[in-house]
C-alpha cells in the first residue's frame, strides 16, 4: 500500500462506473428527512463544500484508493458487489442537501440500493455501449457529464470529470465506483466524499470490495451489515451534551489556545500572504523517512522506554521542526480515530480532533519522550469530548473567537503494520485538493516502514520549507535509530 499524488493515476482502458439506477434515484426523492442530523465535522465540511460550489469552485475534498485486480472484469459480478457494499454500510446510504445553514439528510434502506454500470469512456469510441450492462436512465448518471461538458479524450479525463459530481454529500451514494476494463485485469477505484468516510475508510472499503468481488468470507470485513455511522453520530451528540468547563477536552483546548496564541501553525514558512489560503498543488510526499530496519531500531528505543511506538514518531515531527525552525515547544493537532471495537470497518468519518503539545528539554528523542507521553496521555484523556463541543464552550466564555479553527495544522497517523495487502493489487491512496494556510502531516506505518505525506500551499516558498523539514526529519531518524541496532 503507498500514497501517491492523483496525478500519478493515468489508467488506460475502458471506464466502467457505477451509479443510482432509476428506481434507487426515486427511493431517495421519496424518502423522508432523517432525524439523525449530520455529525459535527460532516456539517462543517458539507457546508464549506456547498459554499465553494456557490462561488464557482470545483469539489475536490475527496478521497481515493485504487487496486489492481489481474483478471478479467466480470462486470455483473462487480455489479452484486457494489449493491452489497452500498447495502452494509448505513452512512453510505445517506444523502445531504442544503438551505443555507440547514443540512438535512436523508437516509435509504438497504433494500432500496440498486446500482447500474455505465461505460463512460472507451479508446474504441463506444461509451454507454449496453455490453457494459447499462441500465437505460442510469447513463447520464453515471457519466457524471452536464450538457456543454468536453468530451474526454482519455480514461483519466473521464474519471477526473466524474470524480467531483459523485463523490460529493448532495449525490447517492456519495462516492464513485470505477473500474478501468484492461481486458486481461483490471483497475478499481473507490473514491467517497470526506463527509462519508476517513483514511481508515478508504483503507478498508477498497478491502472489501475486493474481498467480495473474490467471492471471500472475510468476517467483519464482508459481513452483511455493519454497526452504522448514523449511530455513532447520536453517541456523539449525546458526548458533546456531557461536555462541561471542566471536562478535560475544554481544559485542554483552552490550554493549547492560551500557549499558542490560536491554533498550531507549521513554524517554517509556507508563502502565505496576508493569510489568505493557497492552493494546494499536490501531495509532497517521503516514501521512506525510516525503512523497515529503522522502524524496527524505533520500536526497540519505544519497547526500553515502555512508550508507544506513536510516542517516538511525535517526538521525531516535534525534533524536527526544533532543528530547521528553533522552537523549544511543540503543538498540533491530531486526528484521532474514535471508532472503538464497534465500528472497526465501518464507513464513516469516525474522527475528533486532539490537542497534542510539550516542551522540548533535548535535542535527541530520549531527550523528549516522557514529555512526549504525558501529553499523549492528557490528549487520550480528552478523546471522548467533541472537538465542536469543546471549543463552542471557550468561544461561550469570550475565551477565543468563532474563527479560531480555521485551517490548523493537522496530523494523521495511521498504523498498518498489522496488514498484508491480500494478493498483489498494489493498493494505491490519494487525496482530493483544496485551500490551505497550514502545512498538514500524514503518516503511515506499514509492513515496508514509514511513510509521511504532507499538502501544503503550492508556492516554491513552501517547497523549500518542506525539503528542509524532510531532510531533518530523515537524518533524525538515522541518528536515534543508529542507537538501538538489532
Amino acid at each position: 500500500m503507498r500514497i501517491i499524488e492523483s496525478s500519478d493515476w493515468q489508467p488506460e482502458g475502458r471506464v466502467v462506473a457505477w451509479a443510482a439506477a432509476p428506481a434507487m434515484t426515486a427511493a431517495v426523492e421519496a424518502a423522508p428527512d432523517d432525524p439523525t442530523p449530520p455529525s459535527f465535522l460532516q456539517r462543517d465540511h458539507i457546508l464549506s463544500c456547498a459554499a465553494a460550489r456557490a462561488a464557482g469552485g470545483t469539489h475536490r475534498a475527496y478521497t481515493a484508493s485504487i487496486a489492481t485486480v489481474n483478471a478479467p472484469l466480470d462486470t455483473a459480478r462487480m455489479t452484486a458487489v457494489v449493491d452489497a457494499f452500498i447495502a452494509s454500510h448505513e452512512g453510505l446510504r445517506s444523502v445531504f442537501s442544503t438551505d443555507g445553514e440547514s443540512v438535512r439528510r436523508r437516509t435509504l434502506g438497504p433494500d432500496d440500493v440498486a446500482m447500474a454500470p455505465t461505460v463512460i469512456f472507451d479508446p474504441a469510441g463506444d461509451a454507454g455501449d449496453a455490453t457494459a450492462g447499462t441500465a437505460g436512465d442510469a447513463t447520464d448518471a453515471a457519466t457524471g457529464t452536464a450538457t456543454g461538458d468536453p468530451v474526454p479524450a482519455t480514461a483519466a479525463e473521464a474519471i477526473d470529470a466524474l470524480l467531483p459530481r459523485h463523490a460529493v454529500f448532495d449525490h447517492v451514494p456519495g462516492c464513485a465506483l470505477v473500474a478501468v476494463d484492461r481486458g486481461d485485469s483490471f483497475e478499481l477505484l473507490y473514491a467517497l466524499d470526506h463527509a462519508f468516510g476517513d483514511g481508515i475508510s478508504q483503507v478498508t472499503g477498497i478491502l472489501e470490495l475486493l474481498a467480495r468481488y473474490a467471492g471471500a468470507d472475510v468476517p467483519p470485513l464482508t459481513d452483511d451489515e455493519h454497526p452504522g455511522f448514523l449511530g455513532y453520530v447520536r453517541e456523539e451528540y449525546a458526548r458533546a451534551a456531557a461536555v462541561t468547563d471542566d471536562s478535560p477536552g475544554v481544559r485542554l483546548w483552552g490550554e493549547l489556545f492560551d500557549r499558542v496564541g490560536g491554533t498550531p501553525q507549521f513554524p517554517l514558512d509556507t508563502g502565505i500572504v496576508d493569510g489568505e489560503p493557497q492552493w494546494v498543488g499536490g501531495l509532497f510526499c517521503d516514501p521512506a523517512p525510516a525503512d523497515l530496519d529503522q522502524v524496527a531500531a524505533l520500536r526497540r528505543l519505544a519497547a526500553q522506554r515502555g512508550v508507544s511506538f506513536s510516542t517516538v514518531v511525535y517526538a521525531l515531527m516535534a525534533l524536527a521542526e526544533r532543528r530547521t525552525a528553533g522552537t523549544s515547544e511543540y503543538a498540533t493537532v491530531v486526528v484521532s480515530a474514535t471508532r472503538g471495537e464497534r465500528y472497526p470497518v465501518s464507513q464513516g468519518w469516525f474522527c475528533n480532533f486532539s490537542p497534542l503539545f510539550f516542551e522540548m528539554t533535548g535535542d535527541t528523542v530520549e531527550d523528549i519522550l516522557d514529555a512526549v507521553s504525558a501529553a499523549q496521555h492528557r490528549m487520550k484523556e480528552a478523546l471522548p469530548d467533541p472537538v465542536h463541543a469543546c471549543v463552542g464552550r471557550l468561544i461561550e466564555q469570550g475565551r477565543v473567537d468563532a474563527s479560531v479553527m480555521a485551517s490548523p495544522q493537522l496530523i494523521t497517523y495511521i498504523d498498518l503494520s498489522w496488514f498484508r495487502e491480500p494478493g498483489d493489487h498494489d493498493i494505491r491512496l490519494f487525496t482530493g485538493l483544496g485551500k490551505t494556510r497550514n502545512a498538514s502531516f500524514w503518516l503511515f506505518r506499514d509492513e515496508d516502514g514509514l511513510t509521511l505525506g504532507c499538502q501544503a500551499p503550492d508556492n516554491p516558498t513552501a517547497v523549500a520549507s518542506l525539503e528542509r523539514y524532510f531532510t531533518a526529519l530523515r537524518e533524525i531518524v538515522a541518528e536515534t535509530a543508529a542507537r538501538y541496532p538489532a
